[in-house]
């Protein structure tokens, strides 16, 4: 280095500082105080939580013995979602709102259009309508299409005659298609 002009020495020395400067820079740990994988991974578990949760029942039946008692079955066919109609011992629910009572397996004649020997009842009628209208307007903003589903919860003790009547009722509301809820039993 001794044979080299001052400017030569100059720039040599600034190539070496710039070399040196590319090499500390290549060796530095970056500068990174968030790690998105444990972040990624927490939301991912919180995910998964949240659907199994939220997704594995479409409605909730509670049976009490002598009130509601659901029949047993080993399908494997999954409950679609629709609109649920509960029939109880003393009562009849939509969404698990009391619609008009029942008094051993009967509905009051009151109730009806037709009188006792009727099949269509009023008050479930009105409500089964409003569903209809709600699930329409909800269709028309983009929701899903309506399709006419009920799930049907009918105490194992129900009369025929009263789940015809139910079944007849909903039909003239719009609701065409039927699935019966059961309690699943292992195999």
């Amino acid at each position: 280095m001794s044979d080299m002009s001052p400017e030569q020495a100059h720039w040599f020395e600034k190539k070496k500082q710039k070399k040196a400067l590319k090499l500390a820079l290549r060796r530095r740990p970056e500068d990174n105080p968030l790690r998105i994988t444990s972040l990624m991974d927490a939301l991912t578990i919180i995910l998964i939580f949240l659907l199994k949760s939220y997704g594995s029942d479409p409605i909730n039946i509670s049976q009490k013995p002598g009130e509601m008692l659901l029949p047993k079955s080993v399908s494997t066919t999954n409950m679609a979602n629709a609109v649920d109609i509960q029939v109880t011992a003393s009562t009849i629910l939509v969404r698990n709102k009391a619609v008009v009572n029942v008094k051993n397996g009967k509905v009051d004649a009151n109730s009806k259009r037709d009188g006792p020997d009727g099949f269509f009842i009023n008050p479930l009628f009105k409500k089964l309508k409003e569903e209809a209208k709600a699930l329409k307007a909800a269709e028309k903003q983009g929701g899903r299409p309506f399709k006419g589903d009920a799930i049907l919860a009918i105490h194992k003790g129900t009369p025929y005659r009263l789940l015809a009547e139910v079944l007849y009722t909903a039909n003239q509301a719009e609701f065409k298609t039927y699935t019966f809820a059961i309690v699943k039993m292992r195999e």
